[in-house]
C-alpha cells in the first residue's frame, strides 16, 4: 500500500499490509527522515524490501519448525519490541555490533534483525541479477549464460558472488566520488543469517 504523499504516514507492515510512503520519493524529505533516524543508508527500495522482508516473517511464522530454528537463530522476537526500539534509540548499538548484525538497527530486535537481513540478501541477490542482466560477466559467477541468482540453492556461492561484484562496484563509485553502493562488511554472524534467510525463503511458508 503507498500513503498519500501529503499526509506523514509510518513505513511498516501489519497483517500481510506493507505501507511504503511515497513523501520519501522527494530527496528532501528522505535525507531529512534519513538524519532524524540515524539511518544514513535509507532508500526507498531499500525500506520496502525491509518492510516485506517483515512480511515473509509472519508468513513463515505459521510454522512451528520454523520459529524454533529462528529463535535459536535471531533470538526471541517476544521480546518487548517497543521497549527494544526506545532502548536502541535512546542508547544506541553495542559497542561491537558490527561482529553481529548487518546494520546497527538489525541489533534493536530479533524482528529487525530478521528484516534487515532479508532485505540485504534481496540486495545483493537482485544487484547480481542486475549484472547478469547487463550481459557482464566475473570469473566468481557459475559458468553458463542461464545462471539465475534467484533460482541458486547454494547461499556460499551466492554471497560469495555478490560480494565480490558490490566490492568491485564500489570501486568503481569511488573513482566518480560517489558513495559506496554497498557500505556494508559481511561478518561470519551475518553470512550465518544470510544463509538461514536464503534457506527459509526458498522453503516457504507451506513447504518442505
Amino acid at each position: 500500500m503507498l500513503a498519500d504523499g501529503h499526509q506523514i504516514a509510518a513505513m511498516g507492515h501489519g497483517g500481510g499490509i506493507v505501507t511504503i510512503s511515497v513523501s520519501e520519493a522527494d530527496p528532501v524529505v528522505r535525507v531529512t527522515r534519513r538524519e532524524a533516524l540515524s539511518e544514513p543508508y535509507r532508500t526507498m527500495i531499500g525500506h520496502m524490501r525491509h518492510e516485506i522482508s517483515h512480511m515473509l516473517w509472519w508468513r513463515l511464522s505459521l510454522r512451528e519448525d520454523f520459529l524454533m530454528a529462528f529463535r535459536e537463530m535471531f533470538g526471541d522476537e517476544r521480546a518487548d519490541y517497543t521497549a527494544a526500539l526506545t532502548r536502541h534509540y535512546e542508547q544506541g548499538p553495542p559497542q561491537d555490533w558490527e561482529l553481529f548484525y548487518l546494520t546497527s538497527y538489525a541489533s534493536a530486535h530479533p524482528h529487525e534483525d530478521w528484516a534487515e537481513t532479508a532485505a540485504h540478501l534481496l540486495h545483493l541477490v537482485d544487484i547480481t541479477d542486475s549484472f547478469v542482466a547487463t550481459g557482464m560477466t566475473s570469473p566468481e559467477m557459475p559458468q553458463g549464460h542461464n545462471w539465475d541468482p534467484y533460482s541458486e540453492p547454494d547461499t556460499d556461492a551466492l554471497i560469495h558472488v555478490a560480494a565480490t561484484l558490490v566490492t568491485r562496484i564500489n570501486h568503481v563509485n569511488r573513482s566518480m566520488g560517489l558513495s559506496d553502493v554497498y557500505p556494508f562488511v559481511l561478518s561470519e554472524a551475518a553470512h550465518r543469517k544470510l544463509a538461514f534467510v536464503h534457506g527459509w525463503l526458498r522453503r516457504g511458508a507451506q513447504g518442505l
